[in-house]
Order: C-alpha cells, then structure tokens, then sequence
C-alpha cells in the first residue's frame, strides 16, 4: 500500500501495459531513472521477462516500489483482474499508460478469425475496459492517461488493416475521452509513433510473407525510417509532468505516413492505386 502524504509531496503511482520488451520497457527504465514516482505496476504475459525487468528497475531506482501482475490481454478478464489487483496493492493509481499492442501483417481475407480477435482485444477492448475500471481512481486523484497509438491510421495499408483499424478507433476514443473529463482534471493524451526498433517491428517482419521485396516500412536495416525507443520512451514520460493532447514523433517517417494520407484522401484513385502496388510489391496481393 502507498503512503498517504500530501498529494505535493507523494510519488506517482503507474500503471504500465506491455512492460516486458520493447517500448514498454524502455518506458519502465526511464520512468526508472527519473527517480520521481513511488510504484510501478508492470503488466504483460511473459512472467520471466517481467522478473527480470522488476530487477533491472530496482537497480535504477533503489526506492521504487515495483508490482508485477502476469495476464494476457487478449483475455476478456485481464483488465477487470489487473485494475482489481492494482487497486487492492496500491490504493489508486495516477498513470495509465496503455502500450500494450499486437500487430499481424496479414490481409483480411487471409486472417484467421481467432487473430483478428486477439488484436482488437489487445489494442482497442482492452484499453477501453482498463482505464474504465480504474477511472474513478484516476479522476479522484487527477491523473493521467496516455494512450500509445500509430502513425499507421493516416493511411490505410492492406498488411495491417485491423491493426490500423484498432489504432484508429483508439485515436478516435482517445479524443473523446479527453473531451468528456476535460473539467475533472484529469488528461489523457495520445502518442503516435512511426516505426520504432524493437521487437515489435522485427516480429512485424518476419511474419511478412516471403518472396516479396522487402517491406520500406518494416525494414529496420534503415535506421533513419525508424524511431529510436529511447527516444519516444521519453517523449511518453515527459507526458506524465507536461501533458499534450497528442504527440508524434515528428522528426522521422511520420511525416511521410501524414503525406501519404493527405494525398490519399485528396485524391482516392491515386491512394487506391499506390497502396494496392505497394502491396503487390511485397507479394501480399495476388
């Protein structure tokens, strides 16, 4: 259980989604070596992993509380039992950070019912249920929430059409909610990232069919196509004391993802044309 000191002087609770690799983790060291919050609740499904970062934040930051709490997202009851397990340890929580995601490269048509069902559990039920469930903690003690999203929604791509669609709709709720606890104090921002090197974009590519040309997003031999982790983990952390509606992070291809669609939208023959060849090109369209 936290301490009760005044609302100046007490640390933050967080809560953070996905912890066990990639941005996730990142996000848990930063948070880490700022040494200015009081718990981290870390949730993801691979128990090792957890462990081990639970260890690598304890060095960070001697003093930080660290919780861990093992579930899979795509369980319909794992944000009702991660809100309940986190409210009973800690009292309350004043971050939530949603950056647990599942992205398969695959066309619709070749998607197997159980895959699309995962993703949109993962990235768009789950985020909505959890915040829902601790949004009376969040809205007594004004906190914050922070939604990680994609720059994937300004142009619709046909490899990850229900991955857009489910950062699409988080974008779209995101807003929403902000609108909604505007006057309670609370704010919840919206981060979205291009590429960024983790594992999750290497994962990303190698489920690419094979045969194809190698995919220009997806590539993570070009390091000036992909965002450092380093540096959107901190961008998200600096949320946490200086919030923005939505942040991107601007100075690698996310421009390129916001011109694409800007085109594709003032003229939808030619987004039509230039996505469908982009497909064939990586051998995912017959």
């Amino acid at each position: 259980m936290t301490t009760h000191n005044p609302p100046s002087t007490r640390r933050p609770i967080v809560l953070l989604t996905g912890a066990s690799a990639g941005l996730g983790s990142t996000i848990a060291r930063t948070l880490a070596q700022t040494r200015r919050i009081g718990t981290i609740v870390l949730t993801a499904r691979r128990i090792e992993r957890l462990e081990q970062l639970e260890r690598d934040l304890a060095i960070l930051d001697p003093s930080l509380e660290i919780m861990t709490i093992t579930a899979d997202l795509a369980d319909p009851d794992a944000p009702r039992r991660i809100a309940r397990e986190t409210l009973e340890r800690t009292g309350g929580v004043d971050v939530l950070i949603n950056n647990a995601g599942l992205g398969l490269p695959t066309l619709f048509a070749d998607a197997a019912p159980a895959q699309l069902k995962d993703q949109l559990a993962v990235n768009l039920t789950a985020p909505l249920l959890l915040t829902r469930h601790l949004l009376p903690s969040l809205i007594e003690r004004k906190g914050t929430i922070i939604n990680i999203g994609s720059a994937i929604t300004c142009i619709a791509n046909s490899a990850l059409g229900a991955y857009g669609a489910t950062k699409a709709g988080l974008a779209y709720w995101n807003d929403a909610l902000r609108r909604e606890l505007m006057e309670t104090g609370v704010k919840v921002c919206l981060v979205e990232p291009g590429p960024i090197h983790t594992e999750f974009m290497d994962a990303l590519a190698v489920r690419l069919p094979k045969g194809g040309a190698p995919d220009p997003i997806l590539n993570n031999a070009r390091p000036w196509m992909t965002a450092r982790v380093e540096d959107v983990a901190e961008r998200v952390v600096r949320l946490i004391e200086s919030p923005r509606r939505r942040v991107s992070y601007t100075r690698r291809f996310v421009w390129t993802f916001r011109v694409l669609g800007a085109l594709t939208w003032l003229f939808p023959a030619l987004g039509d044309w230039f996505v469908v060849k982009l497909s064939r090109g990586r051998g995912l369209n017959a």
